[in-house]
């Protein structure tokens, strides 16, 4: 009974010590999955450390902002010049320059080309020369038809027979010259006709009296004073 006994202690004291020193040492043991390292010798963090860390960062970080710079428009940006015309006669329009400028104002004279409608010419192809195309002539005088040699342009060389407002004349020249064995050609082309304009730069028109505005207005008939970009003159 004694040894029994003894033997029971013993394996009790086996048992405890193992829960002891054993098991309790495995509770209290850090977990190795719960610690992050990092390469760049920033030390050791724990994940729920870093997750913490991660979202305050998210919620101080501030809103980057990005400016897009503003591009101008040039025709906005474009400033307006003060117009008188159109002058049938030159001389007025001079007279007008000479009486701006001698109240301080920059002003000069500018021509204008303005388109006008069509006009439409009944012509001969260029020949292959200058004496080609007098021959030529020679020989359609010498049947009364009425034209002449074109000396420049793109037709140098042909022979014009007029050129027309309406296409209705146009096609019947063209069908008299054809009836006298000739392949005449109609080409279109733009009516253009030129004024002559005075300009007076931006900021230098608000300086003037209207007086003087009236005045330099009833120089001639159909003058008007209006405004247009500086850059250049709009077509009407």
């Amino acid at each position: 009974m004694r040894a029994i006994f003894i033997l029971l202690l013993v394996g009790n004291l086996v048992f405890f010590g193992y829960h002891y020193f054993f098991a309790v040492k495995n509770e209290i043991a850090p977990q190795v999955n719960t610690v992050q390292v990092s390469g760049k010798g920033e030390g050791l963090q724990l994940l729920t450390e870093q997750a913490d860390t991660s979202m305050l960062q998210a919620r101080v970080k501030p809103e980057l902002k990005t400016e897009v710079p503003s591009v101008g428009n040039e025709t906005t940006n474009a400033e307006f010049c003060t117009m008188i015309g159109p002058y049938s006669q030159l001389l007025q329009a001079e007279y007008a320059v000479e009486r701006l400028v001698a109240l301080g104002a920059a002003a000069h004279i500018t021509p204008v080309e303005i388109k006008e409608g069509e006009s439409y010419w009944v012509f001969l192809r260029p020949e292959v020369s200058e004496k080609e195309a007098l021959r030529r002539l020679y020989e359609l005088q010498k049947k009364n038809i009425e034209s002449h040699v074109i000396t420049k342009g793109e037709l140098t060389n042909g022979i014009s027979f007029g050129r027309f407002a309406d296409y209705i004349d146009a096609e019947a020249r063209s069908n008299e010259i054809k009836q006298q064995g000739y392949e005449v050609d109609i080409k279109m082309l733009p009516k253009m006709i030129h004024e002559t304009w005075v300009v007076i730069e931006a900021g230098f028109a608000e300086k003037i009296d209207e007086t003087v505005w009236a005045d330099l207005l009833t120089k001639e008939t159909a003058l008007e004073k209006r405004q247009n970009f500086c850059l250049g003159v709009a077509s009407q």
